[in-house]
């Protein structure tokens, strides 16, 4: 049994040192695949685009609300990328700011974008591709920790769009929702 963990573990180094050991070109296709093969071992409802080499999936972002998450390498990065809200109120323009400020200043990974000139706002999370590389499973943690973002991104700018909520109550809301379910796991 420990000979066979011990074998496990050299397996797992060499297989390690291989990666590393390749140009950052052979890098990138490799985490590409790597995420090709969780899209299409999870069967979810997702486009690949093998020229552009990015992956645009559809989830619920919100009850019965879909989103296109978009997931590329590039550049010796993985990138998660959504976008939260398209064609932007005018009249909210500074409160947009605002709440984009200030979810950028709690989020450990990624950014919230107003793009004044696109009219929309994006979630993008983006990691160097190192650890995907070397890391089985980093890929899906990424994938989760981007998703359960983005769907409390979203719910925040639509509250203010909808409700026309202060964007700093609407962080507080959000902070304590999040002190709550924490206590609760707890």
């Amino acid at each position: 049994m420990r000979n066979r963990y011990t074998m496990q573990k050299l397996k797992l180094y060499l297989k390690r040192v291989y990666r590393l050991a390749l140009n950052s070109q052979k890098q990138e296709e490799l985490v590409w695949t790597d995420l090709k093969k969780i899209h299409a071992d999870s069967d979810w409802q997702s486009g690949v685009y093998e020229k552009e080499k990015y992956i645009e999936t559809m989830f619920e972002i919100s009850d019965g609300i879909g989103g296109k998450f978009y997931y590329m390498i590039y550049d010796k990065t993985f990138h998660c990328r959504v976008k939260i809200l398209e064609g932007l109120p005018v009249d909210l323009i500074t409160d947009l700011f605002i709440l984009a400020a200030h979810f950028n200043n709690l989020l450990n990974n990624g950014v919230v974008i107003v793009n004044v000139n696109s009219q929309y706002v994006e979630y993008h999370h983006k990691r160097d591709m190192l650890i995907p590389l070397l890391y089985k499973g980093e890929i899906d943690i990424q994938l989760f920790n981007h998703y359960s973002t983005a769907k409390d991104v979203y719910s925040a700018f639509q509250r203010l769009v909808d409700e026309q909520e202060a964007p700093a109550i609407i962080i507080a809301d959000l902070l304590k929702k999040n002190e709550d379910g924490e206590r609760d796991a707890e």
